[in-house]
């Protein structure tokens, strides 16, 4: 596919990242992928698109059975599963890719492209202080995991791990009452840039092919574990891919995991966020974004901090606010870079945005 070359020099460190991938899934063939996908191709880069038109192969020919189908009942673990599934097959299998590329990925259906994504490498470098490793979304609460409602959170609060925040640490065993608290601590021990989202979120992640590809491999130890578990005394399946994430990060000091707490990558909406913070956004009470939002190809910028983030994300609750920053960015976007397109992944193809939204050129 198209690739984008890292510009940043080789003697910035020990760590030289080569091209940058940007990757999403989506499987629901509409128009909601035409704002990203041409956001990334303006930003001369490709998005590649996993389970592109409901596919239950991946681009081998391959397949992990049920857990590749579409959502069935309504069941949740379906569509995280899938997604898990495709970004590890995606690290282990593709010939092109090499150990020292950045592989970008976000959600695709809620997330607005809002500043250069040529600053990816000089931030990844910033925030592992020019070491390999990974960046996940920052969040100022522990998500859909421990702290969940009903019967699902009580069993995930009754199990317990061992966790090893550090590799000369010795391993202790942690209630899930406490999950969250460990991830806090361990934000705040190895954060090199502090903000208030101290929590990992699974929207958005960036990091370097090796470190995801073992990050992953031991993910799908920790689902695994939990299934056979679950066969033989009926426990519970995991419900999301955030709660693994989680698990992982509390259980793999051996890889370079950091948070966005700063959210200079990856900003997520939370309720953190009030009227003023950010220029023609009206806060988390608000109905989103003012239509002068990315005028010209201008960023929001954070007032507290002067970030500018790459990446607006609106999740759960302030999914209702993400027409109104994308209508408006959409207008910068739309008519510039004709021919722009993005790669369906597992069909090895092309996909011209204008064959799904008329109105981009």
């Amino acid at each position: 596919p198209r690739l984008r070359s890292s510009t940043f020099p080789s003697s910035s460190g020990p760590f030289a990242p080569k091209n940058v991938r940007f990757v999403t899934l989506a499987d629901n063939p509409h128009g909601g992928i035409c704002l990203l996908a041409s956001s990334i191709f303006q930003d001369d880069a490709l998005l590649e698109v996993l389970a592109w038109n409901y596919s239950s192969t991946f681009f081998d020919g391959s397949t992990c059975g049920a857990a590749c189908h579409g959502n069935q009942g309504n069941d949740n673990r379906y569509g995280q599963q899938k997604k898990l599934h495709w970004l590890e097959h995606y690290v282990e299998k593709t010939s092109d890719l090499d150990d020292d590329d950045l592989v970008l990925f976000t959600d695709a259906w809620d997330v607005v492209v809002q500043a250069s994504t040529q600053r990816l490498t000089e931030l990844f470098l910033k925030h592992t202080q020019n070491q390999r490793g990974l960046i996940f979304n920052g969040e100022p609460t522990c998500g859909d995991s421990f702290n969940s409602e009903g019967i699902y959170g009580a069993k995930l609060r009754g199990k317990a791990w061992n966790i090893q925040v550090e590799p000369n640490q010795t391993p202790r065993l942690v209630g899930g009452n406490y999950m969250c608290s460990a991830i806090a601590a361990k934000t705040a021990s190895n954060t090199l840039v502090p903000g208030p989202n101290w929590s990992l979120g699974s929207g958005g992640i960036l990091g370097d092919v090796r470190s995801l590809r073992t990050f992953l491999r031991r993910v799908t130890e920790i689902r695994v574990a939990q299934e056979e578990e679950f066969k033989l005394h009926q426990t519970f399946l995991f419900e999301g891919d955030q709660v693994l994430f989680q698990i992982a990060y509390l259980t793999s000091p051996e890889i370079n995991v950091k948070i966005d707490t700063a959210a200079e990558i990856f900003f997520v909406i939370s309720y953190l966020i009030g009227p003023g913070d950010f220029n023609e956004y009206g806060g988390c009470a608000s109905t989103g974004c003012s239509p002068q939002y990315f005028h010209d190809g201008v960023p929001s910028k954070f007032a507290w901090n002067g970030v500018e983030p790459v990446f607006f994300h609106f999740p759960g609750d302030y999914k209702h606010q993400f027409p109104s920053c994308a209508n408006a960015a959409a207008v910068y976007r739309r008519q510039k870079s004709p021919g722009k397109y993005f790669f369906d992944v597992d069909r090895q193809r092309k996909v011209f945005v204008s064959s799904l939204c008329p109105d981009y050129s």
